[in-house]
């Protein structure tokens, strides 16, 4: 009798985590983006692929900040224990400058001159961080940053005045 009640309590547990399981898939919350905006189709948005933004808002010769690379991941430097040695946090991006179409033409060589210490051999941009122990940070880190430098590269010193001229040529 014993065993015989066993096997029923197993069967009903088996089937009330089942209908729980099932009930979970199909839930909605009132919070639930479906339920607050049922006219929105922003939720389309997420499910296709990424694609590079177009430039015919800003014009083809401004950097639009998208920036496809290759991003690798790797154990971060410094104290942090065990914790460093497990986890791949550090995270490393580098792209080909030459073929970076995403970057406007003009803006190419003056970035060379800017950060040639950060090119290599083959002609990549390497950047690298470390510094949060969350790999998620620091790529939005590397990307900011290199967002920041094309930024920096693309403007345009200003030529010198004539009185900034006359100065030099009196001295």
């Amino acid at each position: 009798m014993n065993i015989i009640s066993n096997f029923v309590f197993r069967q009903s547990i088996c089937l009330s985590t089942r209908h729980l399981l099932i009930n979970s898939r199909t839930y909605k919350s009132n919070l639930s983006y479906d339920k607050l905006f049922p006219n929105s189709k922003s939720l389309d948005i997420l499910s296709g692929p990424i694609t590079a933004p177009t430039n015919e808002s800003t014009g083809k010769d401004k950097f639009n900040g998208f920036i496809p690379t290759d991003i690798t991941h790797r154990h971060a430097r410094g104290p942090g224990g065990q914790h460093v040695n497990k986890t791949l946090s550090g995270v490393e991006i580098r792209f080909h400058i030459d073929s970076a179409t995403w970057i406007p033409d003009w803006i190419k060589p003056r970035f060379r001159d800017m950060y040639q210490s950060r090119i290599n051999r083959d002609g990549y941009f390497i950047i690298f961080s470390d510094e949060t122990r969350h790999r998620l940070l620091n790529q939005a880190q590397c990307l900011d940053r290199i967002r920041a430098l094309i930024r920096d590269a693309s403007i345009i010193p200003k030529g010198l005045s004539e009185e900034e001229k006359k100065t030099i040529e009196q001295r």
